[in-house]
Protein backbone atom coordinates (compact mmCIF):
# COMPACT_ATOMS: atom_id res chain seq x y z
CA UNK A 1 0.00 0.00 0.00
CA UNK A 2 1.24 3.50 -0.86
CA UNK A 3 0.32 6.63 1.03
CA UNK A 4 -0.50 10.06 -0.33
CA UNK A 5 -0.86 13.43 1.35
CA UNK A 6 -3.55 15.56 -0.27
CA UNK A 7 -4.38 19.20 0.32
CA UNK A 8 -8.00 20.24 -0.08
CA UNK A 9 -9.66 23.63 0.20
CA UNK A 10 -13.19 23.86 1.67
CA UNK A 11 -15.53 25.87 -0.57
CA UNK A 12 -18.59 25.75 1.69
CA UNK A 13 -19.70 24.75 5.16
CA UNK A 14 -19.93 21.05 5.99
CA UNK A 15 -22.91 19.20 7.45
CA UNK A 16 -20.75 16.13 8.16
CA UNK A 17 -17.22 16.36 9.61
CA UNK A 18 -14.52 15.07 7.26
CA UNK A 19 -13.67 11.84 9.05
CA UNK A 20 -11.93 8.89 7.44
CA UNK A 21 -14.73 6.33 7.70
CA UNK A 22 -17.31 8.62 6.08
CA UNK A 23 -14.89 9.61 3.31
CA UNK A 24 -14.40 5.92 2.56
CA UNK A 25 -18.16 5.35 2.41
CA UNK A 26 -18.73 8.19 -0.01
CA UNK A 27 -15.79 7.10 -2.18
CA UNK A 28 -17.34 3.63 -2.39
CA UNK A 29 -20.44 5.14 -4.03
CA UNK A 30 -18.14 6.76 -6.61
CA UNK A 31 -16.54 3.38 -7.31
CA UNK A 32 -19.95 1.69 -7.46
CA UNK A 33 -21.13 4.02 -10.23
CA UNK A 34 -17.84 4.42 -12.13
CA UNK A 35 -16.30 1.05 -12.92
CA UNK A 36 -13.20 2.77 -14.34
CA UNK A 37 -12.05 3.95 -10.89
CA UNK A 38 -10.91 0.48 -9.80
CA UNK A 39 -8.96 -2.03 -11.84
CA UNK A 40 -11.19 -4.85 -10.55
CA UNK A 41 -15.00 -5.02 -10.27
CA UNK A 42 -16.26 -3.13 -7.24
CA UNK A 43 -17.84 -6.29 -5.80
CA UNK A 44 -14.46 -8.01 -5.94
CA UNK A 45 -12.78 -5.06 -4.20
CA UNK A 46 -15.36 -5.26 -1.39
CA UNK A 47 -14.97 -9.05 -1.11
CA UNK A 48 -11.26 -8.76 -0.38
CA UNK A 49 -11.56 -5.59 1.71
CA UNK A 50 -11.24 -7.49 5.02
CA UNK A 51 -7.79 -8.80 4.12
CA UNK A 52 -6.59 -6.34 1.51
CA UNK A 53 -8.18 -2.86 1.69
CA UNK A 54 -7.96 -0.94 -1.57
CA UNK A 55 -8.10 2.43 0.23
CA UNK A 56 -7.80 3.75 3.78
CA UNK A 57 -8.73 7.40 4.36
CA UNK A 58 -7.59 9.59 7.22
CA UNK A 59 -9.68 12.40 8.62
CA UNK A 60 -8.93 15.90 7.31
CA UNK A 61 -6.76 18.15 9.47
CA UNK A 62 -5.99 21.88 9.33
CA UNK A 63 -2.90 22.58 7.24
CA UNK A 64 -0.28 25.24 7.75
CA UNK A 65 1.83 26.94 5.08
CA UNK A 66 5.02 25.16 3.99
CA UNK A 67 3.89 21.65 4.92
CA UNK A 68 2.80 21.99 8.54
CA UNK A 69 -0.21 19.98 9.73
CA UNK A 70 -2.18 20.46 12.95
CA UNK A 71 -3.24 17.07 14.29
CA UNK A 72 -5.55 16.63 17.29
CA UNK A 73 -3.62 16.46 20.55
CA UNK A 74 -3.14 12.77 21.50
CA UNK A 75 -5.90 11.47 23.74
CA UNK A 76 -3.74 10.97 26.79
CA UNK A 77 -3.57 12.59 30.22
CA UNK A 78 -1.84 15.98 30.12
CA UNK A 79 0.81 14.74 32.56
CA UNK A 80 2.08 12.31 29.91
CA UNK A 81 2.55 15.07 27.34
CA UNK A 82 3.75 17.94 29.52
CA UNK A 83 6.16 18.03 32.45
CA UNK A 84 4.30 19.45 35.47
CA UNK A 85 6.38 17.71 38.14
CA UNK A 86 8.19 20.85 39.33
CA UNK A 87 5.00 22.81 39.93
CA UNK A 88 3.11 23.16 43.18
CA UNK A 89 -0.55 22.20 43.51
CA UNK A 90 -2.00 25.64 42.74
CA UNK A 91 0.47 26.28 39.94
CA UNK A 92 -0.31 22.90 38.43
CA UNK A 93 -4.05 23.64 38.36
CA UNK A 94 -3.45 26.95 36.58
CA UNK A 95 -1.02 25.43 34.12
CA UNK A 96 -3.42 22.59 33.28
CA UNK A 97 -6.07 25.15 32.29
CA UNK A 98 -3.60 26.77 29.89
CA UNK A 99 -2.41 23.44 28.47
CA UNK A 100 -5.97 22.23 27.81
CA UNK A 101 -6.26 25.00 25.22
CA UNK A 102 -3.30 23.58 23.29
CA UNK A 103 -5.45 21.16 21.32
CA UNK A 104 -3.25 20.80 18.21
CA UNK A 105 -0.13 18.68 17.78
CA UNK A 106 2.12 20.28 15.18
CA UNK A 107 3.79 17.97 12.68
CA UNK A 108 5.37 18.53 9.29
CA UNK A 109 4.97 16.37 6.22
CA UNK A 110 8.72 16.61 5.47
CA UNK A 111 10.14 16.15 8.99
CA UNK A 112 10.11 13.48 11.67
CA UNK A 113 7.91 14.01 14.68
CA UNK A 114 9.89 14.19 17.96
CA UNK A 115 8.90 12.38 21.12
CA UNK A 116 5.38 13.48 22.06
CA UNK A 117 6.71 15.14 25.22
CA UNK A 118 9.11 17.25 23.14
CA UNK A 119 6.61 18.02 20.38
CA UNK A 120 5.07 21.45 19.86
CA UNK A 121 1.39 22.01 20.70
CA UNK A 122 -0.72 24.95 19.56
CA UNK A 123 -3.86 26.64 20.80
CA UNK A 124 -6.48 27.88 18.32
CA UNK A 125 -5.06 31.40 18.53
CA UNK A 126 -1.49 30.19 17.99
CA UNK A 127 -2.62 28.09 15.04
CA UNK A 128 -4.45 31.04 13.43
CA UNK A 129 -1.34 33.21 13.78
CA UNK A 130 0.95 30.49 12.34
CA UNK A 131 -1.46 29.87 9.45
CA UNK A 132 -1.90 33.56 8.72
CA UNK A 133 -5.67 33.31 9.15
CA UNK A 134 -7.78 36.38 9.67
CA UNK A 135 -9.53 34.93 12.71
CA UNK A 136 -8.94 34.73 16.43
CA UNK A 137 -11.21 31.74 16.94
CA UNK A 138 -10.95 28.07 16.10
CA UNK A 139 -9.94 27.12 12.54
CA UNK A 140 -13.08 24.94 12.38
CA UNK A 141 -16.12 26.32 14.19
CA UNK A 142 -19.47 24.70 14.88
CA UNK A 143 -22.69 26.60 14.23
CA UNK A 144 -26.34 25.67 14.58
CA UNK A 145 -28.30 26.11 11.36
CA UNK A 146 -32.01 26.72 12.03
CA UNK A 147 -34.62 25.02 9.86
CA UNK A 148 -38.37 24.87 9.64
CA UNK A 149 -40.64 22.82 7.44
CA UNK A 150 -42.76 24.82 4.99
CA UNK A 151 -45.81 23.43 3.26
CA UNK A 152 -45.12 24.12 -0.43
CA UNK A 153 -48.82 24.30 -1.24
CA UNK A 154 -49.95 26.66 1.51
CA UNK A 155 -46.65 28.50 1.99
CA UNK A 156 -47.06 28.17 5.75
CA UNK A 157 -45.61 26.01 8.50
CA UNK A 158 -48.89 24.12 8.74
CA UNK A 159 -50.62 23.17 11.94
CA UNK A 160 -47.47 22.57 13.94
CA UNK A 161 -44.64 25.05 14.28
CA UNK A 162 -41.62 22.78 14.74
CA UNK A 163 -38.32 24.51 14.02
CA UNK A 164 -35.15 22.53 14.51
CA UNK A 165 -31.40 23.10 14.26
CA UNK A 166 -28.59 21.07 12.75
CA UNK A 167 -24.85 21.35 13.30
CA UNK A 168 -22.73 22.89 10.56
CA UNK A 169 -18.92 23.08 10.48
CA UNK A 170 -17.51 26.33 9.08
CA UNK A 171 -13.83 26.66 8.21
CA UNK A 172 -11.90 29.89 8.66
CA UNK A 173 -11.44 31.82 5.39
CA UNK A 174 -8.28 30.70 3.61
CA UNK A 175 -7.92 27.49 5.65
CA UNK A 176 -6.78 24.39 3.81
CA UNK A 177 -6.96 20.81 5.04
CA UNK A 178 -4.50 17.92 4.84
CA UNK A 179 -5.78 14.45 4.09
CA UNK A 180 -3.76 11.22 4.08
CA UNK A 181 -4.92 8.33 1.92
CA UNK A 182 -3.43 4.85 1.72
CA UNK A 183 -4.21 3.03 -1.53
CA UNK A 184 -3.38 -0.23 -3.22
CA UNK A 185 -1.98 0.98 -6.58
CA UNK A 186 -2.79 -2.35 -8.25
CA UNK A 187 -6.49 -1.73 -7.57
CA UNK A 188 -6.82 2.05 -7.21
CA UNK A 189 -4.41 4.34 -9.03
CA UNK A 190 -3.44 7.79 -7.78
CA UNK A 191 -5.17 9.47 -10.73
CA UNK A 192 -8.39 7.53 -10.10
CA UNK A 193 -8.27 8.39 -6.41
CA UNK A 194 -7.89 12.09 -7.14
CA UNK A 195 -10.65 11.92 -9.75
CA UNK A 196 -13.04 10.30 -7.29
CA UNK A 197 -12.31 12.88 -4.58
CA UNK A 198 -12.67 15.76 -7.03
CA UNK A 199 -16.15 14.47 -7.88
CA UNK A 200 -17.08 14.22 -4.20
CA UNK A 201 -15.86 17.80 -3.72
CA UNK A 202 -17.87 19.03 -6.72
CA UNK A 203 -21.08 17.21 -5.74
CA UNK A 204 -20.76 17.81 -2.01
CA UNK A 205 -19.73 15.63 0.91
CA UNK A 206 -22.00 14.27 3.60
CA UNK A 207 -25.30 15.58 4.94
CA UNK A 208 -27.24 18.24 3.03
CA UNK A 209 -24.89 18.12 0.05
CA UNK A 210 -27.92 18.81 -2.15
CA UNK A 211 -28.31 22.20 -0.44
CA UNK A 212 -24.71 23.21 -1.16
CA UNK A 213 -22.83 21.87 1.87
CA UNK A 214 -19.65 19.80 1.72
CA UNK A 215 -18.00 21.41 -1.33
CA UNK A 216 -14.20 21.35 -1.65
CA UNK A 217 -11.48 21.22 -4.26
CA UNK A 218 -8.31 19.15 -4.39
CA UNK A 219 -5.29 21.47 -4.48
CA UNK A 220 -2.34 19.13 -4.22
CA UNK A 221 -1.45 15.44 -4.05
CA UNK A 222 1.99 14.06 -3.26
CA UNK A 223 3.53 10.83 -1.89
CA UNK A 224 3.91 10.63 1.88
CA UNK A 225 5.75 8.08 4.00
CA UNK A 226 4.03 8.04 7.39
CA UNK A 227 6.71 5.84 8.99
CA UNK A 228 9.28 8.52 8.15
CA UNK A 229 7.10 11.27 9.61
CA UNK A 230 6.91 9.44 12.92
CA UNK A 231 9.38 9.25 15.78
CA UNK A 232 12.79 7.62 15.30
CA UNK A 233 12.23 5.28 18.28
CA UNK A 234 8.48 4.73 18.54
CA UNK A 235 6.63 2.67 21.10
CA UNK A 236 3.04 3.62 20.16
CA UNK A 237 0.80 4.22 17.15
CA UNK A 238 -1.10 7.52 16.81
CA UNK A 239 -4.23 7.05 14.69
CA UNK A 240 -5.36 9.47 11.97
CA UNK A 241 -9.01 8.39 11.74
CA UNK A 242 -11.68 6.65 13.84
CA UNK A 243 -10.96 2.93 13.95
CA UNK A 244 -11.90 -0.43 15.47
CA UNK A 245 -8.65 -2.05 16.64
CA UNK A 246 -7.99 -5.68 17.47
CA UNK A 247 -7.14 -5.16 21.14
CA UNK A 248 -5.52 -8.62 21.38
CA UNK A 249 -2.56 -7.07 19.54
CA UNK A 250 -1.95 -4.25 22.03
CA UNK A 251 -0.59 -3.95 25.55
CA UNK A 252 -2.53 -0.79 26.27
CA UNK A 253 -4.45 2.02 24.60
CA UNK A 254 -5.43 5.62 25.23
CA UNK A 255 -8.49 6.74 23.28
CA UNK A 256 -11.85 8.48 23.37
CA UNK A 257 -14.84 6.32 22.36
CA UNK A 258 -16.71 7.55 19.30
CA UNK A 259 -20.07 6.10 18.27
CA UNK A 260 -20.82 6.17 14.56
CA UNK A 261 -24.55 6.25 13.85
CA UNK A 262 -24.11 5.67 10.14
CA UNK A 263 -26.61 6.21 7.39
CA UNK A 264 -26.76 4.83 3.89
CA UNK A 265 -26.10 7.16 0.99
CA UNK A 266 -27.51 7.54 -2.50
CA UNK A 267 -30.86 5.80 -3.17
CA UNK A 268 -30.63 3.78 0.07
CA UNK A 269 -30.85 7.05 2.03
CA UNK A 270 -34.55 7.22 1.12
CA UNK A 271 -35.26 3.53 1.64
CA UNK A 272 -37.37 2.13 4.45
CA UNK A 273 -34.29 1.39 6.54
CA UNK A 274 -31.76 4.15 5.86
CA UNK A 275 -29.80 3.81 9.09
CA UNK A 276 -26.90 1.44 9.65
CA UNK A 277 -26.18 -0.40 12.87
CA UNK A 278 -24.17 1.82 15.25
CA UNK A 279 -20.46 1.14 15.72
CA UNK A 280 -18.33 2.10 18.72
CA UNK A 281 -14.92 3.24 17.51
CA UNK A 282 -11.76 4.79 18.91
CA UNK A 283 -11.72 8.37 17.73
CA UNK A 284 -8.79 9.86 15.82
CA UNK A 285 -5.80 10.83 17.96
CA UNK A 286 -5.86 7.53 19.85
CA UNK A 287 -2.64 5.91 21.04
CA UNK A 288 -2.12 2.14 20.81
CA UNK A 289 0.89 0.37 22.34
CA UNK A 290 1.57 -2.83 20.33
CA UNK A 291 2.78 -6.07 21.90
CA UNK A 292 4.92 -6.67 18.81
CA UNK A 293 5.98 -3.29 17.45
CA UNK A 294 7.93 -4.71 14.50
CA UNK A 295 4.92 -6.71 13.32
CA UNK A 296 2.62 -3.69 13.69
CA UNK A 297 4.94 -1.49 11.62
CA UNK A 298 4.79 -3.90 8.68
CA UNK A 299 1.47 -2.33 7.67
CA UNK A 300 0.77 1.42 7.35
CA UNK A 301 -2.66 0.95 8.93
CA UNK A 302 -4.26 -0.78 11.90
CA UNK A 303 -7.78 -1.93 12.70
CA UNK A 304 -10.22 -4.12 10.81
CA UNK A 305 -12.97 -4.04 8.20
CA UNK A 306 -16.50 -3.59 9.52
CA UNK A 307 -19.33 -5.85 8.38
CA UNK A 308 -22.91 -6.56 9.39
CA UNK A 309 -23.74 -2.86 9.24
CA UNK A 310 -26.87 -2.86 7.11
CA UNK A 311 -30.33 -4.34 7.40
CA UNK A 312 -31.10 -3.92 3.69
CA UNK A 313 -27.78 -4.10 1.81
CA UNK A 314 -25.95 -7.36 2.31
CA UNK A 315 -22.21 -6.98 1.92
CA UNK A 316 -22.06 -3.41 3.18
CA UNK A 317 -18.62 -2.75 4.67
CA UNK A 318 -17.25 0.11 6.74
CA UNK A 319 -13.77 1.44 7.35
CA UNK A 320 -12.56 0.28 10.74
CA UNK A 321 -8.99 0.83 9.57
CA UNK A 322 -6.89 3.88 10.34
CA UNK A 323 -3.54 5.11 9.07
CA UNK A 324 -1.16 5.93 11.89
CA UNK A 325 2.01 7.77 12.84
CA UNK A 326 4.61 5.88 14.93
CA UNK A 327 5.20 8.00 18.02
CA UNK A 328 7.26 7.86 21.18
CA UNK A 329 5.64 8.41 24.57
CA UNK A 330 7.08 7.53 27.95
CA UNK A 331 4.53 5.73 30.11
CA UNK A 332 4.84 3.74 33.32
CA UNK A 333 4.59 -0.02 32.70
Amino acid sequence: MKTLCMTIEPLSAFGTPLKGDTLFGQFCWQAAYDETLLSVPFSEALAMYATRPFAVFSSAFPALPEGGIALPRPQSPLELLFDLSDLGRDERIGERKKLKKKKWLLCHRDRSLPNLRAARYLSDEEFAEAAGLDTQGAPISEFLHSHNSINRLSGTTGEGFAPYATRVDVHAPGLKLALFVGHDPTVLSQDALVRGLERIGALGFGRDASTGLGRFRVCDCRPAELARLGAAQPNALYTLAPCVPDMALYLDALFTPFTRFGRHGDHLATSGKPFKNPVIMADEGALFFPKDLAAALEYPYLGKALGGLSKIQEGTVGQGYALYLPVGLEVAQ
